[in-house]
């Protein structure tokens, strides 16, 4: 386990491979959120890896930025203890280790947004993606 969260000696946990993906696509702000969460209350998870890309072509002037998020959906909310980690290039980055972990009452989002001082105009209707990868751990009894 990378992240911080040791669980119980009680606790008898299942670990699995994590692997979840989404799509949105970006409103005429340029901005759009994929949110992700355990499957059941009997789920935590411990995210190492986070892959952001949309369907720009490589010669885009604008691009989005990528920010990750615990318990929050907007961008325009988001405190700054709730963010894990923010991109530039939200058209092709990845997040990778420490890793950080999903409780089973909490989720994340990769908030895609205009960069700061550029409109939204750009962005709007660019699909954008994320895939999650690290290890969900299932309690057992």
């Amino acid at each position: 386990m990378t992240a911080g969260f040791t669980p119980p000696a009680a606790w008898t946990e299942v670990a699995s491979a994590l692997r979840k993906s989404g799509t949105v696509t970006l409103d005429a702000n340029g901005n759009g959120a994929i949110t992700f969460d355990p499957d059941s209350a009997n789920q935590r998870w411990v995210v190492t890896g986070i892959k952001v890309a949309t369907n720009q072509a490589a010669t885009a002037t604008v691009v989005p930025y990528a920010t990750v998020a615990l318990n929050s959906s907007d961008i325009t909310t988001v405190a700054p203890s709730q963010v894990l980690g923010t991109t530039w290039d939200g058209n092709n980055d990845n997040f990778g280790a420490p890793g950080f972990d999903v409780g089973p009452v909490d989720f994340f989002s990769v908030l895609f947004y205009p960069p700061p001082g550029q409109s939204g105009t750009p962005l709007a209707g660019v699909i954008a993606s994320a895939l999650v990868s690290g290890v969900k751990y299932t309690r057992r009894g």
